[in-house]
């Protein structure tokens, strides 16, 4: 609506604003389709099945990198993953593997570029491995902690 308003009263502002969509949605096109294609074949090719496997009591090594990967990977707020773990949980999940998803959160991928920038390489290096290796110790912890 708005860009009819600003056709209407500066029609070289809309081409210019217009030309600007373009390349951007023309730049954006060939990762939507990268992206399409990999929710494709991950719905294809694995079955839920398969992940809650790995993510049980014998899921072993794969469960905690399953868990870990998708704890780096994940987006959005905290508050909306407990609502999903705990479904998890009620289908088989191991507490441990829960914990070391929500501790693996801390790192952001967008922003590593910009921790290495301002903190420098090493220190973000650092930052990376003590992540990963407190999720798993915070996460062997919860193991424990439930047992008992």
């Amino acid at each position: 609506m708005l860009y009819l308003v600003v056709g209407w009263l500066d029609s070289a502002l809309f081409e210019a604003s217009l030309a600007v969509f373009v390349s951007t949605l023309t730049g954006l096109l060939p990762l939507f389709g990268v992206m399409f294609l990999l929710l494709w074949m991950f719905n294809r090719y694995v079955r839920p099945g398969q992940i809650m496997k790995q993510l049980g009591r014998a899921g072993g090594m794969r469960g905690w990198v399953l868990s870990i990967g998708a704890g780096v990977l994940s987006m959005g707020p905290m508050y909306i993953w407990y609502p999903v773990l705990g479904q998890l949980q009620s289908e088989g999940l191991r507490p441990g593997l829960a914990a070391a998803f929500l501790y693996s959160r801390a790192i952001k991928i967008p922003m590593l570029p910009f921790m290495a920038h301002y903190f420098g390489a090493s220190y973000s290096a650092l930052f990376v491995i003590c992540v990963l290796i407190f999720s798993v110790l915070g996460g062997a912890a919860m193991e424990r902690l439930d047992r008992q």
